[in-house]
């Protein structure tokens, strides 16, 4: 009898940060030496997972900066969030958001070669600069549906993003894991795609079934020195 494959799971941690305005406050020279020691922590985990930071600060009052990290070992990426909070500038940013989901690469295991962190196929996250997080909990109607017709109104949702080229859209379930449902993350290389993909998307059928679909996060790919500076 043919075993069957143990699926992948690919954790995924949204958690955005609001720096403490007491930080600003310290002198010039504390403020250099937490930031490096943050950072040097930061490099040294990125081995052994994905890491995107984006930030924030200006789009939105409540958080600066997103990180965004992916790893297939959960206990891990706890022990690398709480790391990076009890060090260096760490210490002075606090979490205002947070969710956790997990995503099942769709094609069979690739050879280790092609993957990244010796887990995640290669381009399959970060690869576009602006980005859309929002978290989705569907109506209770959506789930008395048939198969068959929820696929036809995701059929016609999906269409609206494959007309976009460059837009990559990829779903985190979080049942069982989160308050919420879904993590909708919308990557795209060019701001005025994003804004006109995400429009077409309220008007598609399927947004009859959805309860709540807020907060919603802009976010832009920056370098953490970028970032880190630009608010501290």
């Amino acid at each position: 009898m043919e075993k069957l494959k143990k699926a992948i799971n690919l954790y995924s941690s949204f958690i955005f940060l609001k720096l403490d305005p007491v930080f600003r406050r310290l002198i010039s020279n504390e403020k250099i030496a937490a930031k490096q020691e943050f950072e040097n922590l930061v490099g040294a985990c990125q081995e052994k997972l994905f890491l995107r930071t984006y930030m924030v600060t200006g789009l939105r009052t409540d958080a600066d900066i997103l990180f965004w990290r992916v790893s297939d070992n959960l206990e891990h990426l706890q022990d690398i969030c709480a790391k990076t909070a009890s060090i260096g500038i760490g210490r002075y940013l606090i979490p205002r958001h947070s969710f956790i989901g997990v995503y099942h690469p769709e094609a069979e295991a690739a050879p280790r070669k092609d993957l990244d962190f010796g887990f995640l196929p290669k381009d399959t996250f970060g690869r576009h600069k602006f980005m859309l997080i929002h978290p989705v909990i569907k109506s209770h109607l959506w789930y008395e549906l048939s198969e068959a017709e929820r696929q036809a109104l995701l059929a016609e949702r999906k269409a609206v993003i494959c007309r976009y080229r460059e837009i990559q859209e990829t779903f985190f379930q979080s049942y069982g894991m989160d308050e919420v449902e879904i993590i909708v993350a919308r990557e795209a290389r060019h701001l005025e795609e994003l804004i006109a993909a995400t429009r077409e998307l309220r008007e598609q059928r399927v947004k009859n079934y959805t309860a709540i679909d807020k907060p919603v996060f802009l976010c832009i790919g920056r370098d953490l020195r970028e970032i880190l500076d630009a608010i501290s």
